[in-house]
């Protein structure tokens, strides 16, 4: 890298919610680093509210690859990057599209993991650790931390970072108000889906048992928050349930609403998908129902965390969705989950006794 620092910089954001999250201590580092740089991160338009309010970075660019895809959109988008005339790109993700895109953005100087046949297209590469060969699987704060002191920043530290917004935050108070919810309640969120795939799904009527015997034992008031394409699931955890959940009458959330209300949780349930890191950077208990992914590639920041995960024999596979019985999520029974939230409620105090 040159000695002279760099003044407008672009980093290429990861596209998955939880990702996101794991990338904000890298974003906060790099802008201690560089404090007089002009900041730009690339974004997928979905979740750029997940950093958009967060003083790390002072720019965001849209970019979606399926719907910005044909020849004619990349070409105009790799137009709009030149134009920009960044001195610095910094690819966080290490697919091989990353780095062709800074590349072909003329920007002098590209960092990023040399890997996927990549290396050629960066100027300043790190290699991933490896052994016997094999990338080792490492956590997702880590992986983008690890560019970071790449860059020769020196405050790594691992904590995830959040911002809600002023609108979002209204929106949680007038629904608290409208359903009577209060601060000092036992809120727990329930996250039933995943964009994943079925296979990261827990059982609906497994929720149901939980949510049940959370409304029963603590009154807590529980919140089933489906993203797009889920509000069957919630149904049917709803149907089977024999109390009832707060009514978010159909409504799903968007990112920034979903992470004010997440924020204002006691503790969040949910199968191993992004908002999990919401609770995590909010440093709110989380309890995280995890069945055919690598657990590796996410421990960090565990203090709050309960990971529950079944070992089975032909786990974890990384599949969307399961070609067998599902097994790695049928064993993680309610009784496991419930056992699980009295240890968070006994450790971190989260009921409190009636004024």
């Amino acid at each position: 890298m040159s000695n002279q620092a760099p003044k407008n910089i672009v980093i290429r954001c990861p596209n998955w919610v939880g990702d996101l999250v794991m990338c904000t201590p890298a974003l906060r580092s790099i802008r201690k680093r560089f404090p007089d740089a002009t900041i730009t991160a690339i974004v997928r338009p979905a979740i750029k509210q997940v950093i958009e309010y967060l003083p790390f970075i002072d720019a965001i660019i849209e970019y979606d690859k399926r719907r910005d895809r044909g020849i004619k959109n990349y070409l105009s988008f790799i137009k709009k990057l030149r134009s920009k005339h960044f001195d610095l790109g910094i690819a966080l993700t290490s697919s091989f599209s990353s780095a062709l895109l800074l590349f072909l953005s003329s920007i002098p100087i590209r960092v990023g993991y040399n890997r996927n046949g990549r290396g050629f297209l960066l100027t300043s590469k790190k290699e991933p650790l490896r052994e016997n060969g094999k990338i080792v699987p490492t956590n997702k704060v880590q992986l983008y931390l690890g560019l970071s002191d790449f860059l020769g920043c020196t405050e790594l530290s691992t904590r995830p970072e959040l911002k809600t917004s002023s609108s979002a935050e209204a929106w949680v108070d007038r629904f608290f108000a409208e359903h009577s919810i209060k601060d000092r309640d036992f809120i727990v969120g329930i996250i039933p889906g995943s964009s994943f795939g079925p296979s990261k799904c827990w059982k609906e009527e497994s929720f149901a048992k939980v949510a049940d015997a959370l409304i029963k034992i603590y009154g807590a008031r529980i919140l089933i928050l489906p993203g797009p394409g889920e509000i069957e699931r919630a149904h049917a955890i709803m149907q089977k349930m024999k109390e009832s959940p707060v009514d978010m009458d159909d409504t799903i959330v968007p990112i920034d609403i979903l992470m004010a209300l997440i924020r204002r949780c006691s503790l969040l349930i949910t199968n191993d998908t992004g908002p999990r890191h919401f609770a995590v950077a909010f440093d709110k208990p989380v309890i995280v129902l995890m069945g055919p992914t690598d657990s590796r590639h996410t421990d960090c920041n565990l203090e709050k965390t309960i990971i529950l995960q079944e070992k089975v024999d032909c786990g974890p596979c990384h599949l969307r969705e399961c070609p067998t019985d599902h097994r790695c999520m049928i064993l993680i029974i309610p009784e496991k989950v419930l056992t699980a939230v009295h240890h968070m409620i006994d450790k971190f105090h989260l009921t409190r006794e009636e004024p």
